[in-house]
């Protein structure tokens, strides 16, 4: 019977289809709130599990969750692990971190399979990640700070550990004595009994350490007690006597023989941080005597008094570097001697602050007329700031800056006024996890001089016992006589070093990489200069005995003219 016939049977129809579809919404309905309270049973079902030690149910009953959680997903992980499945556990876990990127619990959880795996370098990098997304966590900033403390990275344990108020502080000890008056040892650590030691706090008392310049070599051990409180060790090497016995006495003096030089150094005078150095040497080419006196203000390790003096006599041979006068100069002589006084003062536990005085009388025999040979006397000032530019203690890797401005005056022969700003940066890394066996080194320095200079002010880059700036396929001298490398009054200079331990003796330590320089240097007056860049490769090896005594053997090559030289130095 169709609609036409039975006018009723539309309408009946129209109201069965509404019926029906009500009933099928609202079975929809009602099933998605089931799957719903089923989601969180599940949730509460599987951690009720795994907390009861049902292991192996609960990581069954998250595999077969339709729609798991990342609760689920955790405890599924956490339950493979207790059963000893750690290969699983893992694949769990990083299924659970690519679903839930948010969560940070499974990269701590992915760092305790790493770590019972003894992949420490993995569990470090998951670590990280996981604080990144939450600094806050006391279980991950402990365990990652832990992780560095076996490594012996102290700096990288205070990074993370400060953030959870650790490690607190219950002695303070010294192996061996620090031999310095009660009242000084205390100003200079900077850490007492009873605090928390932070990393502002350990690098206070680095600078304070290194401006006394009494230790050839220290470091801070942390020892953990049963009350979960620390003691922290300051293990040193004095300057004074870096062995025992007669090498110890007499290795610091006559380091230097071979150089024809003698050396005096005096360390931590009355217990008050003076330090006395000095050296002869009497190469007939380069004589020179000079002397410093130093030590803290008051007992105060934040600032730091120099005296020092220096007299030179010195032939300089000049045949290929000066250009103002065909031929050069040979057997220049120079006749100086310059004294001077300087306060060092720590601002903050990353910068420093020098400003001193110098005064300077010289004497130039077989010179030309110019202004750079005039006998004259001058005085500068010179101010310098060091700061500690960058750190990540957990990849090893530090970077300084410092500047140096000198403004003086020559005051008789040529009178001028001069102005020398010079920079530099300087960065070093330790690639291994642990110990200095493996250390990259990166330096660039430039300097700009504004005013004339007598040629004593001059920069120079090579290799030569009283110049830093090493360019090292370029020799300072030449049979004995300065002047053989380019000088000017401004450079630009970039080094770059791989330094790897080959050998390893009870009292000696051997070096051996390759380094590369570059480096430019000019004058405005034309007649000094490098005429271009210079380039340099070769090997070098450093061998380190105790006390920080390094003598240092070079063969590095000239990449432009193609020539090679061979140097040693020994340096403290």
């Amino acid at each position: 019977m169709d609609a036409a016939r039975n006018p009723t049977t539309g309408p009946v129809r129209s109201l069965i289809d509404a019926r029906a579809l009500a009933l099928i919404c609202a079975a929809a309905l009602g099933l998605a709130q089931t799957n719903s309270e089923t989601s969180q049973d599940i949730d509460s079902r599987v951690r009720a599990l795994y907390e009861r030690g049902e292991w192996a149910e609960a990581a069954r009953v998250a595999v077969e969750a339709h729609e798991r959680s990342a609760d689920v997903d955790l405890y599924r992980g956490l339950a493979l692990a207790r059963l000893g499945k750690l290969g699983e556990a893992e694949l769990a876990f990083l299924d659970g971190h690519r679903m839930h990127r948010d969560d940070s619990r499974f990269g701590l959880e992915l760092a305790g399979i790493a770590y019972r795996k003894d992949d420490k370098a993995t569990a470090k990098r998951r670590l990280m990640e996981a604080l990144r997304l939450d600094p806050s966590s006391a279980y991950g900033n402990d365990f990652l700070g832990t992780l560095f403390l076996l490594e012996g990275n102290l700096p990288a344990t205070l990074k993370y550990w400060n953030r959870i108020d650790k490690p607190l502080i219950q002695n303070v000890q010294f192996a061996p004595a620090l031999n310095l008056q009660p009242v000084l040892r205390e100003r200079t650590l900077a850490i007492s009994p009873g605090q928390v030691l932070t990393l502002d706090r350990l690098w206070t008392t680095e600078t304070h350490l290194d401006r006394l310049d009494i230790l050839a070599s220290y470091q801070f051990d942390l020892t953990p007690r049963q009350d979960q409180r620390f003691d922290l060790t300051l293990r040193s090497l004095e300057n004074s006597r870096p062995l025992s016995g007669w090498p110890g006495k007499v290795l610091p003096y006559a380091r230097g023989l071979p150089y024809q030089t003698i050396y005096a150094d005096f360390y931590n005078l009355d217990q008050r941080a003076i330090n006395f150095t000095a050296f002869a040497r009497w190469d007939p080419d380069k004589r020179r005597i000079a002397a410093s006196l130093a030590g803290p203000i008051a007992l105060n390790p934040h600032r730091r008094y120099r005296f020092s003096a220096d007299i030179r006599d010195e032939q300089w041979d000049l045949r290929t570097t000066y250009f103002g006068r065909p031929g050069g100069l040979d057997d220049l002589i120079l006749r100086k001697i310059e004294v001077g006084a300087e306060i060092d003062s720590g601002l903050t536990p990353g910068l420093s602050w020098a400003s001193g005085l110098w005064v300077a009388r010289r004497r130039f025999q077989n010179g030309d007329p110019s202004s750079f040979f005039q006998n004259s006397w001058s005085f500068q000032l010179r101010n310098s700031l060091n700061y500690r530019l960058w750190t990540v203690p957990e990849r090893r890797v530090r970077t300084d800056a410092s500047l140096l401005v000198r403004a003086g005056r020559v005051l008789t022969g040529a009178p001028s006024r001069f102005v020398i700003a010079e920079g530099g940066l300087s960065g070093i890394w330790f690639p291994l996890a642990k110990g200095e066996d493996l250390e990259v080194g990166v330096s660039m320095r430039g300097a700009r001089t504004f005013g004339a200079l007598p040629l004593d002010e001059y920069f120079y880059l090579g290799m030569e016992r009283d110049n830093d700036l090493w360019l090292r396929g370029h020799l300072g001298a030449r049979d004995g006589r300065k002047g053989t490398a380019p000088l000017g009054t401004e450079y630009s200079l970039f080094k770059t070093e791989l330094s790897r331990t080959v050998f390893k003796f009870p009292l000696v330590r051997v070096q051996l990489g390759p380094f590369f320089d570059a480096g430019r240097i000019g004058d405005p007056s034309g007649r000094f200069g490098s005429r271009g860049w210079m380039e340099d490769t070769g090997l070098q090896v450093k061998i380190k005995a105790p006390g920080n005594l390094t003598w240092t053997l070079v063969y590095g090559r000239n990449l432009r003219d193609r020539g090679g030289v061979f140097y040693t130095s020994v340096s403290r």
